[in-house]
């Protein structure tokens, strides 16, 4: 381990230690997305949609498309 990265965790260890209790919930849900982040894959597969969705393009879908959509469904 360089001494860098030493003390960085000795860092994060004194902050962790100086967190009121109630955070430490919230802190344990970051770190589960640091996890995640880290190794979700970095091209992502991409789904065809349906539905009502069939037939827009993903990028050129606006908030205005989605709420005629919703419209449309009601």
């Amino acid at each position: 381990m360089s001494y860098s990265s030493h003390f960085t965790r000795k860092k994060a260890h004194e902050a962790i230690d100086a967190l009121p209790p109630e955070s430490l919930e919230e802190l344990s849900r970051f770190l589960e997305f640091l996890r995640f982040r880290q190794h979700a894959p970095e091209n992502p597969v991409n789904v065809q949609l349906e539905g009502l969705w069939q037939d827009k393009q993903l990028f050129d879908v606006t908030d205005d498309d989605i709420r005629a959509l919703r419209q449309q469904a009601k």
